[in-house]
């Protein structure tokens, strides 16, 4: 708990912030958790092009965690922002707003995160880098270190608003990190979902249509925690814990391997109000 309440210039009320992905774009939450409660919320992910997202089934609950194949569905980038012009309802949350982007080439992080740099209820970003790029046969963008450091380096140089980036935990996240320090970033974010899988036996048939999916919960813990505990051995920089936390307890175990703030994803479906209950518990 040694860290300060700060990225970049951005001061926050205290550690718990919600995770990209399980939160919507903030007003699905609104009824069930006193926004003012936590540090941030952290929005869905908006891509530069609109998406459907993948075809269902796209969650499966398993005992301890969830799979998920959603596709980043949403409406894409001109409809979020003139929408946002038009009406920016983000101004009215009493805590700091995280803004997730995912591109389909360098070039869109960055005309992305200067655009929404401009909606004044946006107070920082999160450049999603764990999502495929197009160009590279669908890798994703952190799988390469040259992509991460143009798309950081790019954004530094654009942006006033400071912006955390999200790995994967399926690339070298710690060599990533390091990266994104020295290109620029105020933060990290470790990490989006494990890969996972699930299969019906009886049918011989794979559950999605991707076969793989997005493996989180709190099965996900020991390994996230460890994940963690790595990359803030290898930076400065603030690092944002997301994976399997479902307690105050759990919160803790990551603020004491290293990590300056944690953010409550899966166990939101869970417990609407839960990231508010972290917050109090660790207070």
């Amino acid at each position: 708990m040694k860290a300060p309440l700060k990225i970049g210039s951005l001061s926050f009320r205290n550690r718990v912030l919600t995770a990209s992905g399980t939160f919507g774009m903030g007003k699905e939450f609104s009824d069930f958790l006193d926004y003012s409660q936590l540090g941030g919320i952290t929005l869905k992910t908006i891509t530069k092009n609109p998406r459907q997202g993948n075809p269902p089934p796209r969650i499966l609950e398993t005992p301890y965690g969830l799979l998920n194949s959603i596709g980043l569905e949403n409406e894409g980038f001109q409809k979020v922002y003139q929408d946002l012009k038009k009406n920016d309802y983000l101004r009215q949350y009493d805590t700091n707003v995280i803004f997730s982007l995912a591109g389909d080439s360098v070039e869109d992080y960055v005309e992305m995160a200067r655009f929404f740099c401009e909606i004044e209820g946006i107070a920082m970003l999160e450049l999603n880098l764990s999502c495929p790029n197009v160009h590279e046969g669908g890798a994703t963008f952190d799988s390469n270190p040259e992509n991460v450091k143009r798309i950081v380096e790019e954004t530094a140089k654009t942006v006033s608003k400071p912006f955390t980036v999200k790995f994967s935990p399926s690339q070298d996240f710690v060599k990533n990190s390091r990266i994104a320090e020295y290109s620029g970033a105020h933060a990290i974010t470790i990490s989006n979902t494990f890969l996972g899988m699930a299969i019906h036996a009886k049918t011989k048939t794979f559950v999605f249509k991707n076969k793989t999916a997005g493996y989180s919960g709190p099965a996900v813990k020991p390994m996230a925690l460890a994940n963690v505990y790595r990359a803030a051995q290898a930076v400065k920089i603030p690092v944002i814990a997301s994976g399997g936390i479902s307690s105050a307890e759990d919160a803790s175990e990551f603020l004491i391997a290293g990590a300056s703030f944690i953010s409550i994803g899966t166990l939101n479906f869970v417990d609407p109000g839960l990231a508010g209950k972290i917050a109090k518990e660790i207070e």
